[in-house]
Parts: structure tokens; C-alpha cells; sequence
């Protein structure tokens, strides 16, 4: 238990920093990846007057295209650990005057606060792999769901096919030593595998279940260095690392990257593909 609640406050505290980031680089950031919210949505079966509920919500992705296919007689309510996200995704709905979306902070990816059987379809984009019990999660969904409801996620496949994340990482680890992860443990690459994702998906009760894998724009930038820059102010697990670290191994870490990056895209611009994996199931009638 003690466990569960330290991963979640290191959890909270990660994306609590980079949720400025996010913020200012919204839609920077959700236009790479946006192949991943248009499969999720259609695998969903999202439609007008739909109740959806978005956990991981972040500052307001997929919630805010859910908001708009559900119409104004749906409802979205998304939900995250972090308060600074939530409230980034509140100040976002506000200014967009998305009245049909609402944003709550949770303490617990087991505790969503939300009535049994009152939603019709659940999302959790690129989430559940930083959760110290995704399986857990996904029995709260379930029970959010009404009789018949689908739920559908996607997170990260392997490091190896994902560049833009693993690059960085690897780089650093020649800098510092990195503490080593657990085969069990939360991170960015917790289920690379469609097998792996449609399993708990399985295990938390969902049938019909369908999982696969598929490739998708990951970031776009004018430069290198300009791609580091951005890296480097939204990727949580990243961002703690590198504050971690000395100004001086700092700057050779950026100064790596951009090398590596310029040589592979040298006129510019840079776009780094990775993989996407998803996976949606139904709740039993």
C-alpha cells in the first residue's frame, strides 16, 4: 500500500511540473498524437449524447474532442491525479466554453468518486501504464460503466519504438546512473504490447476484447533544439530526471540529443514517428 501511494505521489508530482508545459504547448502536442485520440474514439463508438469518462485526463486530451462528438445533450467528465492538470484542463474548458466537460482531481486511480453504472463509454489515453494498479483501474471503470459499455485505451509500445522517449533516455543514462526500473513497475513502457494490454484489460472483467498496435506521429519541431526544448519541458518522467541533475550534466545531455537529432534531420523539420498500442473491451450485459 505504502508502495501504491509513493508511486502516486511521485505520480502527481511529475506531471504537476510539466502541466505548464502542456498548457502552453497544447495544441503542438495533441496534433502529432492525434491519430491515437481518433482510433481510440472510433474503437469507442462515441456518439452524441454519449456519457464518457476520461481517466488521465491531463489538460483536457481526448476530453475536449470527446466533448465535441458527444454534443451538447453528452457529457464528459474527465478525472487525474494532479491538480495542476486538472486545473489547466478547467482554465482550457472555461476559454473554450466546453459546458459539457467538466475536470475533477482524484487521490487514486481506485477511488474515481463517480456513481455505478452511469457512463457509456470510458477512455484512458496514454495513462494506465504509469499506474501502480492498472488492473484495479480498470475494474473502476468497469464499474462506471452501464451494462454493455465500452472502454478503451492505448499507452506506449516497446522503447525500442519509440525514439522520441527512449533517445533522451538513453542518453542521460550515459551521463548518470539511473536508478534501474522493475519489470513490474509504472513507467512510460509498463505494457508495450498489445498481448500485455488486451490481458488486463481481460483480467479486469471486459469481454470482447480487441488490442493492436500501430504507428503514429510523435513529435514535431522546426529544429533540434527546438525539439529538446520541448521534450524537455513536457515529458514528466523526463523532467524530474533532468532536474535531478547537475547544470552540467544538464547541458551535456541537451547538447548530445541536439547533436544526434540535427544529424538526422538536418534541413529540418524534425518529426519522429513512434508506436501506439490500444485496446478496447465491452462491459458484459
Amino acid at each position: 500500500m505504502d508502495k501504491a501511494r509513493d508511486i502516486r505521489e511521485k505520480q502527481r508530482a511529475e506531471w504537476g511540473s510539466v502541466a505548464p508545459g502542456w498548457q502552453r504547448n497544447r495544441e503542438k502536442m495533441i496534433g502529432p498524437t492525434s491519430i491515437i485520440t481518433e482510433k481510440m474514439l472510433s474503437l469507442a463508438r462515441v456518439r452524441g449524447g454519449h456519457r464518457v469518462l476520461d481517466l488521465a485526463c491531463g489538460v483536457g486530451d481526448p476530453a475536449f474532442t470527446v466533448a465535441g462528438l458527444v454534443g451538447p445533450e453528452g457529457y464528459v467528465l474527465g478525472l487525474d491525479l494532479s491538480q495542476d492538470m486538472v486545473e489547466a484542463a478547467q482554465e482550457l474548458s472555461s476559454r473554450e466554453g466546453a459546458g459539457n466537460a467538466e475536470f475533477r482531481i482524484i487521490a487514486s486511480e481506485l477511488d474515481l468518486g463517480v456513481p455505478g453504472e452511469s457512463f457509456d463509454v470510458a477512455t484512458c489515453r496514454l495513462g494506465l501504464m504509469f499506474m501502480p494498479d492498472p488492473v484495479g483501474a480498470l475494474r473502476e471503470l468497469r464499474a462506471a460503466l452501464k451494462p454493455g459499455g465500452r472502454v478503451v485505451a492505448s499507452v506506449w509500445g516497446a522503447p525500442e519504438r519509440n525514439p522520441n522517449f527512449s533517445l533522451p533516455m538513453e542518453i542521460i543514462s550515459r551521463h548518470t546512473d539511473l536508478p534501474p526500473q522493475g519489470v513490474d513497475a509504472p513507467g512510460l513502457f509498463a505494457i508495450p504490447t498489445p498481448e500485455g494490454l488486451g490481458a488486463l484489460l481481460r483480467e479486469a472483467g471486459f469481454v470482447d476484447v480487441e488490442a493492436s498496435a500501430f504507428e503514429t506521429p510523435v513529435v514535431k519541431a522546426k529544429n533540434a533544439e527546438s525539439y529538446w526544448q520541448g521534450v524537455s519541458s513536457v515529458a514528466g518522467p523526463l523532467v524530474s530526471i533532468l532536474a535531478s541533475l547537475s547544470e552540467e550534466q544538464r547541458r551535456a545531455v541537451r547538447e548530445e540529443v541536439v547533436e544526434i537529432i540535427d544529424g538526422e534531420f538536418p534541413e529540418g523539420p524534425v518529426e519522429i514517428y513512434g508506436e501506439a498500442v490500444v485496446a478496447v473491451g465491452s462491459k458484459p450485459l
